[in-house]
């Protein structure tokens, strides 16, 4: 698997919209995503967004947002292209380019990226009705 982490600048912003509504197709979540990501353009922390290629298919993407502090505000890859580290290396790339703490909703459902948050330093430090709030703590 030869996969490249690219930043978000390299990418035009409707593909990137096009890639996270194919990584989230249900049809209850695919509009608030897509009202989300526009919203996500707006404030996007460039240095720790991006996107991971697969050739020339985009296959996966992290976007970062300044609110109140750097936050994930979208992280996610391809269904066929899960399970094979890919969004290990998205949250690792938003991890070793932050110059501060960076927190996550994850929603309570979504076990795999709980785990994965964990693996990789995060902690869960709060819980809202549908979702943990989790933070990475630089030293």
């Amino acid at each position: 698997m030869n996969i490249e982490i690219e930043p978000i600048d390299s990418v035009d912003r409707d593909k990137i919209a096009d890639l996270f509504h194919s990584i989230f197709t249900d049809p209850d979540v695919h509009w608030d995503i897509q009202k989300s990501i526009k919203e996500s353009f707006k404030d996007v922390m460039e240095d720790c967004s991006a996107v991971a290629w697969k050739g020339d298919k985009p296959v996966g993407a992290i976007l970062t947002v300044d609110r109140d502090g750097l936050q994930i505000d979208h992280i996610g890859v391809l269904q066929n292209h899960r399970r094979m580290g890919i969004g290990r290396m998205l949250l690792r790339h938003a991890v070793d380019n932050a110059g501060e703490d960076i927190t996550s909703r994850i929603p309570k459902d979504n076990q795999a990226v709980m785990e994965l948050m964990e693996e990789e330093g995060f902690e869960k430090i709060d819980e809202e009705d549908k979702y943990y709030l989790y933070r990475y703590k630089l030293d």
